[in-house]
């Protein structure tokens, strides 16, 4: 009890620590998406603010001869109608004299008002800059226009484009509520996915740890058994050291037996190590059945004779199928194994095959007690056992099936158990053609 406990405390441990994981994972990729996001559309604001300001700055540079009813040549006047770039709506442009005098406040109109506490600044000369004037954002440039200039009133002075840009900071500033608004959905989703993840990526680890543990602790236990006859038998035979041979010819014969169980259970174990570890190499060859059947069947054959128990052969169908021989062969004898042991006397053991479609199909069945269908999927199961007592009995270790089935997983193919009516069972193992 203590140590499921203790096995449920690190489970929630471990599912905490991955939801964390998860949960901060998805947070960091929100989070780099989002900024990633703003800062893209903010660069692609600015740039097209700055675009606009750099079309007006081309116009002023650029400007025409002007006509005589359109400039004077004795200078700059800002009561005479002077010609203005063509800018947005929300373009205002400053223009000062080296002194930092403001030359065309009359053509600013109601706009001089909010503009006429700005200063020339000649250290921002080419320099692009966001102001905030009376809660009004604008975009600035300050250039110095060249005395060549064809507009007097830009002729070697210094102008100040400035672009109101509230509207499209009041876009940034909706799209950053946007981006957040959608930041914290999806946060609540990621809590749900991070959860949801957790479980189903936990799943095959806790199955998979306690099946390990399972497996540990049967196995212990398989070991210590014959370990500990064989030790009381030898600590007994250490009390009569005067004994024969002959004497304690049954303590020896009883450790040897006990010696080849621990042999049989490391090689099976070994086995499914193996077949774990994905180390064990498959010889597969295109042949048909009677190449891999004849072979376990022979000695099986004069076993179950010599006990009394009737033994059945029909194999008929002739199909190629693509298997390591020697892996069929050691299946096949762990189910003639089988049911070599759970059959009673008199009993009929049966080996024929059978082919269902595009299925091929080779059936071991008994007349023993059977298999009962809360067992039928279990019996598969690494040291499961139907009746402990009985197979231990029998010498077995219930890791038989097991390997059976790991053999035929790596054939692609099926193992199962079905009833023998009236009585008994069948084992089936299935190949596709």
């Amino acid at each position: 009890m203590k140590t499921k406990t203790k096995q449920k405390k690190i489970t929630r441990r471990q599912q905490s620590r991955l939801f964390i994981s998860i949960m901060a994972t998805f947070a960091i990729l929100f989070l780099t998406l989002g900024i990633i996001i703003f800062n893209r559309f903010q660069n692609s604001t600015y740039r097209s603010i700055d675009q606009d300001i750099k079309s007006q700055v081309n116009t002023i540079q650029k400007q025409p001869d002007m006509k005589p009813d359109q400039g004077d040549p004795h200078g700059p006047d800002d009561n005479k109608k002077q010609p203005e770039p063509r800018a947005p709506f929300q373009t205002s442009i400053l223009v000062f004299d080296s002194k930092g005098n403001l030359l065309n406040k009359t053509s600013l109109g109601n706009r001089y008002s909010v503009l006429k506490k700005i200063k020339l600044n000649k250290k921002n000369l080419n320099t692009k800059q966001t102001l905030t004037v009376k809660k009004m954002n604008f975009r600035t440039l300050l250039i110095k226009v060249s005395k060549k200039n064809n507009n007097p009133m830009y002729a070697g002075n210094y102008v100040l484009v400035m672009q109101n840009i509230d509207t499209q900071m009041q876009s940034m500033e909706n799209f950053e509520k946007i981006l957040i608004a959608t930041f914290f959905i999806f946060w609540v989703i990621a809590l749900v996915l991070s959860y949801v993840l957790t479980r189903i990526t936990m799943f095959p680890i806790i199955k998979s740890w306690k099946q390990q543990s399972e497996f540990v602790n049967d196995a212990a236990h398989e070991l210590r058994t014959p370990l500990t006859i064989i030790q009381g038998k030898l600590e007994y035979m250490l009390t009569r050291p005067k004994n024969t041979i002959m004497d304690e010819a049954e303590s020896i014969s009883v450790s040897l037996d006990e010696v080849n169980r621990l042999n049989s259970l490391t090689n099976n174990l070994l086995t499914l190590a193996r077949a774990d570890q994905a180390t064990t190499k498959f010889d597969f060859k295109l042949t048909k059945p009677d190449y891999f059947i004849k072979d376990p069947i022979m000695p099986f054959k004069e076993i179950i004779n010599s006990q009394s128990k009737v033994f059945q052969e029909n194999i008929r169908h002739t199909v190629t199928l693509n298997v390591d021989r020697d892996k069929i062969k050691q299946v096949l004898i762990i189910l003639l194994d089988n049911a070599t042991k759970y059959t009673p006397e008199n009993g009929t053991i049966r080996i024929y095959d059978n082919v269902e479609g595009s299925k091929y199909q080779i059936i071991i069945s008994d007349t023993g007690i059977g298999v009962k269908d809360i067992d039928k999927k279990k019996i598969f199961g690494r040291f499961y056992r139907v009746d402990k007592s009985r197979n231990r009995n029998s010498g077995g270790h219930g890791l038989g099936l097991a390997i059976a089935q790991q053999i035929m997983n790596e054939h692609h193919g099926k193992i199962f158990v079905r009833d023998n009516l009236p009585q008994g069972s069948e084992f089936v193992i299935e190949f596709r053609i």
